[in-house]
């Protein structure tokens, strides 16, 4: 996940008669978390896993709450790779020429 993604990142409306979170709320955080991403703040996993947004009353300004939940999981996951990358897989060097049987004869 890059922060142009997060950037470029567009949520839906809830359905009707559904309640969303607060849009300026989320969008403020997605900034957070493209700035995290970029390696311009101190954003942690566990202030994506853990942020609440305000969830506004039915036919307020709001975003689907499954989908921003989906996203902030793919974030908190791609912050976490970041963080903390796996070690490159080095391979065994191995000796070059044929094979030795070991086995009895």
């Amino acid at each position: 996940m890059t922060p142009e993604e997060v950037r470029a990142i567009a949520f839906g409306k809830p359905r009707f008669g559904r309640r969303g979170y607060n849009e300026d709320e989320v969008d403020a955080f997605l900034d957070l978390i493209a700035e995290a991403l970029a390696g311009r703040n101190i954003l942690t996993p566990d202030d994506i896993h853990y942020v609440e947004f305000t969830i506004m009353p039915v036919g307020m300004r709001s975003y689907d709450q499954a989908q921003v939940d989906l996203f902030l999981d793919e974030a908190e996951a791609a912050l976490v790779a970041l963080r903390n990358p796996r070690p490159a897989v080095v391979e065994e060097e191995r000796p070059q020429g044929p094979r030795k049987w070991f086995g009895r004869s």
